[in-house]
């Protein structure tokens, strides 16, 4: 995998902590600048049992490998519970496009811009939470309607 000269990546990553900074994004960063903890305000839903219900408050962490800004040298972390098609239960591991077919001139916020658009409209149709999809599929509103309807468990008759 390439990477950028030392002194040339440091810069980048500077960079990308200033157009953080300038973003208005609710964020913290280590002190190399190289992880991101990003909080999103916005409607999500989360699953406890049969019971699915709404959260407003998400983390996410955004680690820029040494490898960054080249494929590969990001990587995303959902880190509150979260039902969700594209968020992958247990780890919390992220599918998107914008870093699945990264390109080096794409930045962090603009991956922050993307789990914002993520979160409101989840893509049942390329999961990683079949579940979820499942769920999203039936409940197509289930983001914008009150309380979001319960799993549909299956009838065991003895």
């Amino acid at each position: 995998m390439p990477w950028l000269p030392e002194a040339i990546w440091r810069r980048r990553i500077e960079s990308e902590f200033s157009l953080m900074q300038q973003s208005g994004f609710s964020f913290a960063a280590n002190v190399d600048k190289t992880s991101y903890e990003i909080t999103l305000t916005l409607p999500g839903l989360e699953k406890t049992g049969s019971l699915v219900r709404r959260r407003d408050g998400h983390r996410v962490r955004i680690l820029l490998k040494r490898e960054f800004p080249y494929a590969g040298g990001i990587e995303v972390t959902w880190l509150t519970p979260i039902f969700h098609p594209n968020i992958r239960p247990g780890d919390g591991k992220v599918c998107i496009q914008l870093v699945n077919q990264w390109a080096e001139g794409q930045t962090v916020k603009q991956v922050v811009d993307a789990l914002q658009h993520l979160l409101q409209h989840p893509n049942p149709y390329s999961p990683l939470n079949h579940e979820a999809a499942d769920y999203f599929e039936d409940h197509p509103d289930a983001l914008t309607a009150g309380e979001p309807p319960a799993l549909k468990r299956p009838r065991i008759i003895a």
